[in-house]
């Protein structure tokens, strides 16, 4: 526990300098650390199907890792509007292609019996080649496009459109600290009941629950922070280019906002215990414990990411609503 805790430490002191770079410098510094934790994610997810089995691309994910962030960066900053967007789509669906036009040109799989179906019109099939694709060797390739790498270009597309600084810190702290964080403590000092133990042994039910009230008391923390008391320092606000869930001026808007952290923190958590249990199914069904050794106590990037992808969805919604209203 003791490691688990010094490596959330330094994690937290990594993304409180890449923070404070993005608020004084440029966002540009949060731009960065997203692609930095993307592409360790991507490696680490891309070498887990690999060494699976399936037969992986390198140029599809290497192609979006390179063209996204300039794609999008470039769009948003000198067309604007939803262009960004479109622009990543674009870039993903160009990899998919990629993806296809790989496949096709591979040699494929054949049963004895096909072989010796074509043998009999004079076609030479080989069969069990070493070099052969399946169906499902282009089904782990397009996944792998979609999780990490999708997911995680969510997080742009809401800085851009939202405030850069909230939404890192909202979709960092609320799962990790709130949820994995009180999970884990929760889990470890109560015990009982396991949660889903064909999926995830040592997750417990008392540990769900437990993420579940993390995540709301760290929402409510931000709550206090962006809402309740923004007009102390409004500076750091203006800074933030935070923009209020319900105008101050707007009857009651202090409890309706609260409302809506809650109902966030409680989505958050309930789906970022989802995000959590969907990776370890992806574990259990490539054979491994952890997708990476590169954080001692807590595994790789993907181990910190998968619920951090599905949090990221939930703002993408949530504030899709939110703002439109």
């Amino acid at each position: 526990m003791l490691k688990r805790t010094l490596t959330g430490i330094v994690l937290v002191l990594i993304v409180a300098g890449f923070m404070l770079l993005g608020y004084f410098v440029s966002t540009i510094f949060l731009d960065m650390l997203i692609l930095l934790f993307l592409a360790g994610a991507t490696y680490e997810m891309f070498k887990c199907l690999k060494d699976a089995g399936y037969k992986m691309f390198i140029v599809p994910p290497v192609f979006m890792l390179v063209a996204a962030y300039p794609t999008f960066y470039l769009l948003q900053h000198y067309v604007g509007g939803s262009v960004g967007v479109q622009g990543l789509l674009a870039v993903f669906v160009v990899a998919v292609m990629i993806c296809l036009t790989v496949f096709t040109f591979k040699p494929a799989k054949h049963t004895q019996e096909e072989v010796d179906k074509a043998k009999e019109q004079g076609i030479e099939l080989e069969l069990d080649s070493p070099k052969a694709h399946d169906l499902k060797d282009l089904f782990a390739n397009v996944f792998l496009l979609v999780y990490p790498i999708v997911f995680m270009t969510l997080s742009w597309v809401l800085s851009y459109k939202y405030s850069a600084i909230f939404v890192v810190l909202f979709a960092i702290f609320v799962p990790t600290l709130g949820g994995d964080a009180f999970a884990y403590w929760f889990g470890s000092m109560i015990g009982g009941k396991k949660l889903c133990p064909k999926i995830s042994p040592k997750k417990t039910v008392a540990g769900a629950i437990g993420g579940l009230c993390g995540a709301v008391i760290i929402s409510l923390v931000f709550w206090m922070v962006f809402e309740m008391f923004a007009d102390k320092y409004p500076t750091f606000i203006e800074g933030c280019h935070y923009l209020a869930f319900i105008p101050h001026s707007a009857s009651g808007w202090a409890w309706k906002s609260a409302l809506i952290y809650v109902a966030l923190g409680l989505v958050i958590g309930v789906l970022a215990e989802l995000g959590d249990l969907a990776a370890s199914r992806i574990k259990r069904a490539i054979g491994i414990k952890d997708y990476g050794k590169i954080f001692p106590g807590h595994g790789g990037f993907m181990d910190r990411l998968d619920s951090i992808m599905y949090s990221l969805a939930v703002l993408l919604v949530a504030f899709t609503c939110i703002y439109a209203y």
